[in-house]
């Protein structure tokens, strides 16, 4: 069996570490979800009025916050039907994004050439040159500062992008699926979990819900999301490993 590249073994160690990552989240939310519902079906059924004093911290030690037991029986019951999930998919979106643009730099620093495809119009910054006498420093401080900007662009423009890159071309459904999870995670940070203009234009044909409407978070989509975004990583990773061998 023929020995991979050395950029074909980093991706995949990248490619292996993102998958293990999604299968631990995967794993804690089916062991803690029962437990979620139980607890908060315990509160919740409660007959208690009395508000329980509960330490939270603060600036300078800790303060103490009252709540009833229903109060609590809520959050519990707002994590297992939702926030768990949240979570997680908040969570495994920053990761995928780390591992494109993880990627992205294992290919650029091994192949100078590809610098011109992460340049701008301005070329190398004065500063970066003068910083760095060195070459191979300048190259990883030039791709690292390119590579976090690119993360600032529309998903689909980052992938493709980085798809330059890479020397790769990704399939449609891919790339839709994880533009959508994308949306789905930037309505859950920034949009109350309420679908906006701005989630049904950049989801697109993926969209799961119309402006104005709750965005279903759960177990299944979930599940959606873990499976949509092992088929990103594995496409990447196998792609690469064709092309680089």
């Amino acid at each position: 069996m023929a020995r991979k590249s050395i950029v074909s073994k980093s991706i995949y160690r990248k490619h292996i570490a993102l998958y293990r990552y999604i299968n631990n989240a995967w794993i804690f939310a089916e062991l803690i979800e029962p437990d979620l519902k139980e607890r908060a079906k315990d509160f919740r059924e409660s007959s208690s009025a009395t508000k329980r004093r509960y330490r939270a911290p603060k600036k300078s030690g800790w303060t103490y916050s009252g709540r009833r037991d229903a109060d609590i029986g809520q959050l519990f019951q707002a994590q297992h039907e939702r926030g768990i999930y949240e979570t997680n998919i908040v969570s495994i979106v920053s990761r995928t994004e780390a591992f494109i643009q993880d990627c992205v730099a294992t290919v650029a620093c091994r192949y100078p050439n590809k610098l011109s495809i992460l340049a701008d119009k301005g070329g190398v910054p004065i500063n970066l040159v003068l910083e760095n006498e060195d070459r191979s420093d300048l190259i990883k401080r030039f791709v690292s500062l390119k590579c976090e900007g690119l993360m600032f662009a529309k998903p689909k423009d980052y992938l493709n992008k980085a798809s330059e890159v890479l020397a790769i071309e990704l399939s449609s459904d891919v790339i839709d699926a994880y533009i959508e999870v994308k949306a789905s995670r930037d309505i859950v940070v920034h949009g109350g979990g309420v679908a906006n203009k701005l989630y049904v234009e950049k989801a697109g044909k993926a969209a799961r819900s119309a402006e104005g409407e709750d965005l279903p978070i759960d177990r299944q989509y979930f599940k959606s999301v873990a499976v949509n975004i092992k088929r990103l990583s594995g496409e990447i990773q196998k792609k690469t490993e064709e092309v680089y061998k």
